[in-house]
């Protein structure tokens, strides 16, 4: 595991954020089949230690990660436009943090778009969060 998960885990923790236990690579593999999409490096080693947020706990915020199967629901949902691939919200759905599939990258979604980019990786994403950085907003 690398040192900035475990020391995002250990920050969250610290603050009381709940999080979810951690999900097997088969259910990583089995999510991207269904999404038809290979989440990046960063991503699937964070969820490999913690599946996101326990219900729908926040960081301070107010940003939510979500847990792999509230991925695969809201991509099938009809708020998903079949590119934009949500992993994250800021305060109970205002926006969406995700991907896009056609794009690198991480993107914020306003209600059903392909999303505006705002990091390289996951990992600056949620440095992003933790830092408050005006982009994700």
């Amino acid at each position: 595991m690398e040192n900035w998960i475990q020391d995002v885990i250990a920050k969250w923790r610290s603050e009381g954020v709940e999080l979810n236990p951690p999900v097997s690579i088969t259910e990583i593999e089995n999510a991207e089949s269904i999404l038809d999409f290979r989440f990046p490096t960063g991503f699937k080693d964070f969820y490999l230690q913690a599946n996101g947020f326990e219900g729908f706990d926040w960081q301070e915020h107010m940003f939510t990660l979500w847990p792999l199967n509230l991925i695969v629901e809201e991509f099938k949902s009809v708020h998903s436009n079949g590119n934009f691939i949500g992993f994250s919200d800021w305060l109970l759905a205002s926006h969406m943090i995700g991907f896009n599939k056609n794009k690198p990258g991480i993107f914020k979604s306003y209600h059903n778009d392909d999303g505006e980019f705002i990091a390289d990786s996951f990992d600056m994403f949620i440095d992003m969060i933790n830092s408050n950085n005006n982009l994700i907003y």
